[in-house]
Order: C-alpha cells, then sequence, then structure tokens
C-alpha cells in the first residue's frame, strides 16, 4: 500500500482470515512474551457509563518490542446490547500503527477477534492451570464469550468428554449446542437449568455472563476444580474461598473488579468489600514460561479472571492483516494527507 494508506476489514472478512488454532498459539506467544517483558501494555483506560447507562468503553494501547507490533484496540461492553437492540454485547475495533513513524495501516473490526482471542485466554488457562484427567466442562453463559471459550477448552483439552450449558434463555443453549457439535461431534452435551447441580461433578466451570450479581457466591465447588471467568462479580468471600487466584494482569484487574463491584454494591445498597493485589498468586504468562505456579496439586479449588489485554488482540489482528494482504481482501482506503 502507499503512504497514507489504509486496509479496512471488516467482521465478515476477518472470520476467514484466522483459525482457532492460530489464534490460540498467537495469544499464548503474546502473553509469554509479556511474562518475559517483551511488550508494553499499559493498564487499559476504562470508562464506565454507569448509571446513566448500563457499559463502558476500554482503550487498551500496546507496543511489542521483538515483533515491532503496535496497535490499539476500543471496546465497549453494554450487557442490554442483545436482549434491547439485537447487537453483541461487546463491540470492538483495532487500529494497527507502524510503531515507528504512528501511522496508522489497517482499521478493523475487533469483535470477532475480541470473542475468539478472549475464548483463546480461557483454553490456555485451562491448559495450564486445569487437571490433565478433566472430562466434564460447564459453560455458564451461552453467548458469544460462552461459545468461544468453550471450543477453546475443547481444542486445548483433549480429555473432554462432557460439556454442560448453563443459561437463563433455552433457545441460547439449543442454539450453541447445535453450533458446538458441528466441530466437536464426539462431545456429551447437557443443558442445566441449576447451577449448583452443573457445578458438582465438573472439572472446569467457565463464567460467561453479564449477571450483575456474583454467580460463585453461596455455591459449592469441588475439590480439584478449576472456575475460569471471562465476567463475574468477584468479591473477596469468593476468592478467599479458592486455594489460588490466577489472573492476566494485576493492575487492571483489581482496578476493573472493584470498579464493576462498587457499582454492584451501590446498586443493592450495600458495603463493598475492596479486591487487592495481595489476593492474587501470580499472572498466566508468569505459569506459562515457568515462574509461577497454576496449580500445585489435584486437590487445589484454583480459580482464574481475565480482564483482557492490548497485545492478545493486537497479534491476533496482525495476522488477519498479513493474511488479507495475502489474500487481497478488505479495501484500501486513502487516509492521511502524506
Amino acid at each position: 500500500m502507499e503512504k497514507g494508506e489504509v486496509l479496512f476489514l471488516n467482521e465478515k472478512e476477518i472470520k476467514q482470515l484466522v483459525t482457532a488454532e492460530q489464534v490460540l498459539n498467537l495469544v499464548e506467544t503474546a502473553l509469554a512474551g509479556y511474562a518475559k517483558g517483551d511488550s508494553v501494555n499499559p493498564v487499559k483506560l476504562h470508562l464506565p457509563f454507569y448509571p446513566i447507562y448500563e457499559g463502558y468503553l476500554n482503550s487498551m494501547p500496546s507496543f511489542t518490542k521483538s515483533s515491532n507490533l503496535a496497535g490499539v484496540k476500543l471496546v465497549s461492553v453494554y450487557k442490554n446490547n442483545p436482549s434491547k437492540y439485537h447487537i453483541p454485547a461487546t463491540l470492538g475495533t483495532i487500529v494497527l500503527h507502524h510503531p515507528e513513524t504512528g501511522v496508522p495501516y489497517a482499521i478493523m473490526g475487533g469483535t470477532y477477534i475480541t470473542d475468539i482471542r478472549t475464548g483463546a485466554v480461557v483454553g490456555i488457562t485451562a491448559k495450564y492451570m486445569a487437571r490433565s484427567d478433566s472430562k466434564v466442562l460447564t459453560v455458564v453463559g451461552a453467548g458469544a464469550q460462552g461459545m468461544t471459550s468453550m471450543q477453546m477448552v475443547l481444542l486445548s483439552m483433549k480429555g473432554i468428554k462432557e460439556v454442560r450449558v448453563v443459561d437463563i434463555r433455552p433457545e441460547n443453549q439449543e442454539q450453541l449446542i447445535s453450533k458446538a457439535r458441528e466441530t466437536f461431534p464426539d462431545i456429551k452435551y447437557v443443558t442445566y437449568n441449576n447451577r449448583q447441580e452443573a457445578f458438582q461433578g465438573s472439572d472446569i466451570i467457565v463464567l460467561a455472563t453479564t449477571a450483575s450479581n456474583s454467580l460463585l457466591e453461596g455455591y459449592n465447588i469441588d475439590k480439584g476444580t478449576t472456575v475460569i471467568c471471562v465476567s463475574e462479580i468477584l468479591t473477596p468471600k469468593v476468592v478467599k474461598s479458592f486455594d489460588r487466584w490466577i489472573v492476566d494482569f494485576t493492575d487492571c484487574v483489581i482496578e476493573r473488579f472493584n470498579t464493576g463491584g462498587r457499582h454492584a454494591a451501590e446498586i443493592k445498597g450495600e458495603k463493598y468489600e475492596e479486591l487487592t493485589k495481595e489476593m492474587i498468586s501470580g499472572e498466566i504468562g508468569d505459569v506459562i514460561i515457568g515462574k509461577t505456579v497454576g496449580r500445585a496439586n489435584e486437590e487445589e479449588r484454583v480459580i482464574s479472571a481475565a480482564v483482557g489485554m492490548s497485545i492478545e488482540g493486537v497479534i491476533v489482528a496482525r495476522a488477519a492483516y498479513e493474511a488479507a494482504v495475502e489474500k487481497s481482501v478488505g479495501t484500501v482506503l486513502p487516509f492521511q494527507d502524506i
């Protein structure tokens, strides 16, 4: 492309440019690189619109030194979007920049990349923290992130035989299972309405809902279970009921979960107890490179919480860009007057 031109890629095009297996490898590379100090990934700028709107907007820049990769992701999360406006709860945009000049060279939809890279983090977390003999996976929330999380866990944990799907909407459960069977036909799929019944006997539990209340507080979790939170209201009481708490990005997790927790407590008229860094056992990147233990024994109850990192989305975005250039996909737009 000429100077000042950008490649525009829409969501439909991006889905044809990267595979699930490729995203798993890319995100694991990004997390390991961050743990080794190869990436600059500031705490995301989190702009909540509470109480006027039930949503927020995040701005997430990053730079990976070894691969000379720079970009920024903007992502919004509005829990009422699906029911009220029939659009996804999570919407994203990614811009890639030449780090030596700051000139942007690609603008693309970031919604699918956000969904699939979030699922990849779940799959990677299961790979490094769940028991190797895990057979039963429970997914709470049958939306887009529940789907990609399930997909990535099944790709990472080949021993899973049964998937339990919990959602307040039966049609969502059936839709997820129908889609999952296309790729994983040999898995046993079971729908549950009762969370506690679904939790019992589960080896891995993934929480992927927009619920405003904790899905774990007051529930019994079996010994040896790994709980992976894509979205969850975590409280000190919940965290302390587990033997180990692993996160993706310590500073951002504390800021984000406390912001959401304060809002939820305010709605209910309750006092909020802050989460602290001291409660965290380590980061998943450090587990990948062997710096931190993800699971010490088969009996530990382990919980993970991820808020997402720019480097995860940006590394996938560049792979999509490179594939698009190779296949002549997308629209080249005159952008900068330079």
